[in-house]
Order: C-alpha cells, then structure tokens, then sequence
C-alpha cells in the first residue's frame, strides 16, 4: 500500500512543481499504467493514508553536485563524478579555442553580429552555449542514471524524484526522455523567461541540443515539455539556470538573466556553425577527461577553469595540431615552387594576387598548363590574406590523391610551419606506411560517457567512428578524394560537423570535367552551402562545356547572395581558352585570359582510326625502338583481352625484342596498383628514364586517363567522350615537345562503322552515354587531327552545350534522337537519385533542422554502379 502512496506523492509533487495547470493528474495516471487501480486501494485505506506537503524549495542550489560524467558503477569502487558544471567548462573554453580556427570569417561575423547585443565577446557567449549542450543532464532522468550518485549528492527531494523514476522504469522498456532533448527543453525555455524571441529560443536550443546527430522535431520537443518527472519541473529548470548563469559568471559574461536576448537574431549559418562547433567541442572535452581524472564535487571552480583552458590548448594544438596554418613571407610563384610562371600562371598571380574577399575561381587549361600550381598559389595567398586556418584539395581518385599530397606536403614543409598534411581516402594508410614514424603523434583522441542514455544505447563506439572520419577533415591541412567533400552535402547525423569543418578553408576540386550527372548534383548542392558560408573555392578543369561553368558559378553564388541558382544574374563574358574566372559576391567576374605555354600552343595530334583486329600489331609497331605506348580501354574485360593478344603476340618475338607489358585497373588489389602506378611515374613521369630499349606497353582504362600524370610517345583509345579523349590526348608528348619529329598519334578504336550509325564494343553504354558518344563520333569520325588548345572550347561545347550544331548522316536520325531520349531520362534519374539525399536548401527556413532529416549513408557520393568504393 505505502508503494502506492509515496508514488502518488510523487505524481502529485512533480504536477506542482511544474507550474504548467493544463498538465492535470489525469494526464500522469495515463502516461503510469502500472498506477491502474490505485484510487480504489487508497480509498479503501482512506482514513489511514495522509499526503506530507512539498518541502519548500531553495532557489540557489551548489551546481557542483549534478554529475556529468560517472562512467559504469563497479562494486567496491567508490565513485568520483565530474561535474556537469566542469564538462560544461570543459566545452565551453574548447569552443573558444576553436572559434578562429574552425569557423569561416562568414560564420563568425554571423554570430558576433547575433551575440552583440548581449555585451561581453561574442566568442565566449558561443562557448557557454556550446559548453549548455549538456544541460538536460541536470534532470531526474538523468541523474537516475547513477541513483546511487544522485543519493549521495543531490537534495533529499531531488535524490527521491531520481529513485521514483528507475522504479517507474523497472521491467519495462526506456520510457524516459534523453538528455539531448532535454537541453533543447530547458535551453529554450530560458531563453524564453530572458526575452528571446521564439525563432531564436528555438534555433539557439536546437544548435546545441542536436550535439548527437539529430536535430529534434517540434512534437518532440511538446512530448518532453509533458514529461515532467523526466525534466523535473520548474525546480530543477531553477538549477538548470542557475548554472546557466554560474558558467556565464565563471568565462567573465555578463549576468544572462539582465542581457538584451530579444535582440539576438540567429541565421542559418549561424546556427550550422553553433551546431558544428557545440559538436566538436564536446567530442574533443570528452575525450580529454578520463575517470581517473573526473574532477569530483569539490572542486574549486574558479581553478578548475585554468585547468581546463591549460588542457584545451594541450588538446586542440599540441595533439590535434589544430594550430591553423599562417603561410608568411614571399609568397610569389617563383618562390613557392622555384621555377618562373608559365602565361597563364603569371597572369592569374597578377590578377589574384589582390583578392580579399571569398570567392570561387575556375581555372580551365590544357594539360601541362600548370592549373595545379595556379591553385596551390591562390590558395596559399588567400588563406594569408584571408586568415584561414588551411584547406582542402580534393582529387578523383586515390591514385591522383597520393600524387597530390606528395606535392603539397612538400610545399608546406618548406614553410617549416611544423604542420603535418592529412591523406584521406580508403587506402592512404598504404600510401604513408613508410611515413608513419615521421607523422606519428601522440595517442588519439577519443571521446568517453558521450551518449550514457541515448535512446540507441551507448553511443561511445558510434562517436568514436565519426570522430575518427571527421577529425582528419577538420584537420587545417588535407589532401583526398572528393569524395569526402562530396559526404559533406549529403544530409547524415552530425551534418554540421563537415560544413563547418570545409567552412574555414580554401577548397580545391580537381578535374571537374570528371565527376558525373550524379556527383555533379551533389557538388553543385554543396558549392550553394559553401558560398553561404563564405568559403573560397577554387575549381580546376582540362575544359568545362559553358553552361556547365555557369551552373557552378551560379551554384556558389547563390549561397553568397543568400539567394536561389535559378534567380541571381550573371553575366559572364565570351572565354578564349585557356582561362581563368574569379567570381566573389559582388557578382562581377574578373577573368584572365592568356596564351597557351610552348607545350601546348598550336598543339596537333594526329587521329586515326583503327580496327581491333589491327590493334595488336600497331601497338606493338609503335613500341619498337623504346617507345612507350598507353592503351586506353572503356571496360576492364576489353583490358584483359587485349593483354592476352599481346602476349600472345610478343611470345614469337625474339627475346630482345620483346617489350614489357603491364596492365592498370582500379580492380587491381592496392599493393600491386601502387607498384605498377610507380614504376609507370620512373618511367613515363616527369624526368623519367623513359621505356627500355625493346618498348614498354600499358594497357588500362580510365585510370590512366585520371590517375596519372604521364607522357608516352604514342596512344590506343576506346572512343570516349571529347573531353574525355582530349585528356587522354594530353598524355602524349606530355613533357616533351622538341626535337620528336612528327606530332603524336591517337588511334580510336573498337568502333564498328554501320549504316544506321557507329557500334560501339559491348557493354560500353554502361560507361558512357550513347548520345555523349554518337555526337564526339560524328564530330571524329571524319578528322584527321585535333589541334589544342584552340579547337577544345568548340568540341566539348558541341557536345555538350550545343548537340543541334553538330551534323550527322541521316540514316543516324532515329538512332539519334532514341539516344537522345534515354540521355535525358538518365540524367533525370541521377539527379533524383542525388536529390534524394543531398542537404536542404540553405534558404529554407528549417534548413537546420533538415540536415540530419531521412539521413543517408554518407558513402553513396558516386552513382551505385558498384565501382565507387574504389575511389573513395
């Protein structure tokens, strides 16, 4: 019988304490089953069964006594916990840490301008509130978690609403609301009792209660506003704000409860900032507290708050090495890489040189033009001028992401900055292996006691996870795949964490050209968000169809204008190739126009057509005399075969005769790829050895086209898009030009001449589109040669820009226009499938709420066609 009273006292003590009358008793009694039947028990024992009143209640309370973290309890093992208040500092002077070094100078200026009117420095109010996201920690639900802490430390009333609730959730399932929740409950609701209006209580309390990767959903929020005895009432919302305000008191803010929070105006890059920030934060506290060095209950917080700024610093710079990368000094060309600048180089180190406010610049050349240098120098002047903390160069594949890292982790040494570059992608682990003891650090971080009561169970291993994936991209300096660029437009728990780790850094995206419908979607997504965060972004290309480079000016563009792709003006001049286009946001396009350099002007390479059946004895022509000769197949089968013909071939030559045949695809085991990519850089990179004496022959497919910076003295293709056909062609005579002789030859293969129109080999169409395919045909077919750089612009616009000037046969027309139709209907299957899991608008007024809404597998940044996890 007594169970029945002390539980009902309790019903009844958590109804009062609420302060909220349409929450009445019979609300409680419906969300207790378990309480079924106990009017008629107490009425039978009426008489005998009296009700002791609600002790009065203190308004201050010892913040010190909520526990924070408290790990498992272990038998025989006195506890120690750390206080919620110290894991809040802890937090709290991380975020500031991190505030320049994470956060774009567009993301700063967002919540400097929205924390103004609360006095003191903007950067220390976001702290406190990054340091509050674990403020729904300080609630019965919580603290029951550790009842016996709760007994020990809290007061008699609160350590008695922690016992009743484990006992309502005995033998059942959680029925209890989790502590993320409740910060967005007491958060808003201060926020709320101070003046804020209701958009920024709302925004401010979701920011920094989503910190376990899910912005919550209003009727969420209504469900824990109802759960009294989760959150506890107004008594426990009184301590909630008492060390609300006992934080603000201990960073130096003024006293909350007496600042202008009806001011305060926060936009959606700010809010993805405070979310990404309060994120981070939180992991990097959690991993820089252990149990044995939990700071008890009583501690001296104003000692313990140098405590914690001594080991923030220990953590982000000394461990992390988030020390933010200043480049100083002559950062000329001539001095960056100790060679002069080629045309184009020179020119675009005149013209960007003076830039000083975030923008995207797209640089299109042939290959041999230099873009990479041309971006590294920009980069390197902009994150100078700029103030940023680093940058990100993403490439297509592992293979040009090792190429590119060896590269830029040589430039940075030679600032002696004592920065390490970062190498994300599937396999850089192979890649540094013989780097490792030279970027060894000390032990990892890893978050601890980060989710004790998510919903899901404990979240440690899943933080973890995301940590370690995240932790290298928020990294100052970071060469990969696209990829990970690409992950960050994809809506996923914990989709602040990559913006705002893009959000303070040059970005570069090489070979643009590349990326398909699908990924071109998701790019396109991602360059909106990243103009709304003010982040440079430098693009580079072998050539770009126009409308194609005004999508991704418009894209980025939009984002800085805060505006729509389909409604900002652009006005973007007639280009001659090769080029350069700088665009920040006051919208007018400064462009750099110049001459191609020696290795490329008035460039001809000879096209000729050739059987498969002829294939053979060509290649093995072209390779007599030590020549090197690439072949260019569209599917790995193709390859196959045509290494067996070869060989088969070369077993009847004389020994001395016989060249080296190799094979490249991304199917190769890593190891075995690595080793043929090496010795294929000795022999045909710059400053090669060159072929042995009786020919060397590599067979391959795309990989040879994107992969690697190469030059042989003759090539085989599968027929393939223009721009596709004008990359390979850059492999020929790719460092060499005098003294050669005759121009380079190109010789298309595997096409079977029809009347009603070209066959390609089986299966191609799974690579490339028909219609991509039929249009660089009828341009080809009839070619002799293609000269560089001039005739480029022209074809890749044709193709892709322009198909109705291109002229065909006519018995091609119903073949045409068929092809034409199912391109149309792929392309429209892409970007939906892409639109399906890419990032909300940014204009969108829950556009935060929204990013971690049906979230997706982050891995799914190329079509699903079974290859992308090659590149990733």
């Amino acid at each position: 019988m007594q169970q029945y009273v002390t539980f009902l006292t309790g019903a009844l003590d958590d109804a009062c304490q609420s302060g909220r009358p349409r929450l009445p008793c019979a609300t409680i009694t419906a969300r207790q089953p378990q309480l079924a039947g106990w009017q008629a028990v107490l009425a039978a024992e009426a008489g005998r069964v009296s009700v002791p009143s609600v002790p009065p209640v203190s308004e201050q309370v010892d913040v010190r006594i909520f526990w924070g973290k408290a790990g498992a309890a272990k038998q025989g093992e006195e506890t120690v916990p750390h206080p919620l208040i110290c894991h809040t500092i802890d937090t709290a002077v991380v975020a500031e840490l991190l505030y320049d070094r994470l956060l774009s100078a567009a993301c700063r200026a967002e919540l400097s301008a929205a924390f103004a009117p609360l006095g003191g420095q903007p950067a220390v109010w976001v702290g406190l509130l990054c340091g509050l996201h674990d403020l729904g920690k300080l609630s019965p639900a919580f603290q029951a978690l550790r009842v016996d802490v709760a007994a020990k430390l809290l007061p008699p009333e609160a350590a008695a609403q922690t016992s009743r609730l484990i006992r309502i959730r005995a033998g059942g399932g959680r029925t209890d609301t989790f502590h993320g929740i409740l910060t967005c409950y007491h958060v808003r609701q201060i926020l709320l009792d101070w003046g804020a209006g209701p958009d920024t209580a709302r925004t401010v309390a979701q920011a920094v209660g989503a910190h376990h990767g899910s912005f919550f959903s209003d009727q969420v929020l209504l469900n824990a506003e109802s759960a009294v005895q989760d959150h506890g009432g107004q008594r426990w919302a009184r301590w909630a704000e008492e060390l609300f305000c006992r934080t603000a008191d201990l960073l130096g803010l003024p006293d909350p409860r007496t600042v202008s929070w009806s001011e305060v105006r926060l936009g959606t890059g700010g809010a993805v900032a405070l979310a990404g920030l309060t994120t981070v934060s939180d992991w990097i506290a959690s991993g820089s507290v252990r149990k044995a060095t939990h700071a008890g209950s009583d501690i001296d917080l104003v000692t313990y708050l140098q405590l914690a700024r001594d080991r923030a610093v220990e953590h982000v710079v000394d461990r992390l090495g988030w020390s933010g990368w200043g480049p100083a000094g002559d950062l000329s060309f001539a001095k960056l890489f100790g060679q002069q600048p080629r045309p184009l180089q020179r020119a675009c180190e005149q013209t960007f040189d003076s830039k000083h406010r975030p923008g995207i610049l797209i640089v299109e050349a042939p290959t041999g033009e230099g873009k990479t240098k041309i971006a590294l120098q920009a980069t390197v002047g902009l994150i100078d001028r700029l103030r940023l903390a680093g940058f990100f160069v993403a490439m297509p594949t592992r293979a040009t992401s090792n190429q590119m890292f060896d590269e830029v982790d040589e430039l940075v040494t030679g600032f002696g900055a004592g920065l390490s570059v970062k190498l994300l992608h599937g396999t850089a682990a192979e890649h540094l292996a013989d780097r490792r003891a030279r970027m060894a650090r000390s032990e990892p971080i890893s978050p601890e006691n980060v989710g004790t009561d998510d919903p899901a169970g404990n979240q440690d291993a899943a933080v973890r996870e995301w940590f370690t994936k995240l932790k290298a991209l928020l990294a100052p300096l970071a060469v990969g795949t696209v990829d990970r660029v690409l992950q960050g437009g994809i809506r996923s728990p914990w989709a602040p964490v990559p913006l705002v780790g893009l959000s303070n850094r040059v970005i570069v995206l090489d070979e643009v050209h590349s990326y398909q419908v699908y990924m071109s979607t998701i790019l396109d997504r991602i360059l909106w968000w990243l103009g709304w965060l003010g982040v440079p972004v430098i693009l580079l290309s072998a050539t770009l169809p126009r409308i194609r480079r005004e999508e991704l000016f418009r894209h980025w563009y939009a984002g800085a204008k805060r505006s729509h792709p389909d409604q900002v003006k652009l006005c973007l001049p007639a280009l001659t190739y090769p080029h350069a286009v700088w665009l920040d946001d006051q919208g007018v396009p400064d462009v750099v126009q110049a001459e191609a350099s020696s290795i490329n002007s008035d460039r001809r390479v000879e096209l000729l057509q050739l059987a498969d059946a002829d294939l053979t004895g060509w290649v093995l022509r072209q390779a007599r005399g030590g020549h090197g000769v690439a072949v260019v197949h569209n599917l790995v089968r193709r390859v196959d075969h045509t290494v067996e013909l070869l060989e088969e071939a070369i077993g009847e030559l004389p020994e001395p005769e016989r060249p080296r045949v190799v094979s490249l695809t991304g199917q190769l085991a890593a190891a075995a790829r690595a080793k043929v990519e090496q010795e294929l850089r000795d022999l045909f990179g710059l400053n090669g050895s060159r072929a042995p004496q009786a020919g060397y022959i590599v067979v391959g497919t795309q990989v040879l086209e994107q992969s690697l910076d190469l030059d042989f003295d003759a090539m085989a293709s599968d027929l393939a898009p223009v721009d596709s056909l004008v990359q390979r062609a850059g492999r020929l005579h790719r460092f060499r030009r005098t003294d050669l002789g005759a121009p380079p030859t190109l010789a298309l293969v595997g096409v079977t001449e029809k009347k009603a129109g070209p066959v390609w080999p089986p299966h191609t169409t799974r690579t490339y589109q028909d219609a991509v395919l039929l249009r660089t045909w009828a341009l080809l077919w009839n070619r002799r040669d293609l000269r560089t750089p001039d005739e480029v612009p022209e074809l890749v616009d044709a193709v892709y820009s322009e198909p109705d000037r291109i002229t065909f046969p006519v018995e091609w027309e119903t073949r045409w226009q068929h092809a034409q139709e199912k391109l149309d209907k792929a392309q429209r299957a892409d970007q939906d499938m892409a639109s399906a899991l890419f990032l909300p608008p940014p204009i969108k007024p829950d556009a935060l709420l929204e990013l971690t809404r049906h979230p997706r597998y982050t891995g799914q940044t190329r079509k699903p066609d079974g290859r992308s996890r090659r590149y990733e």
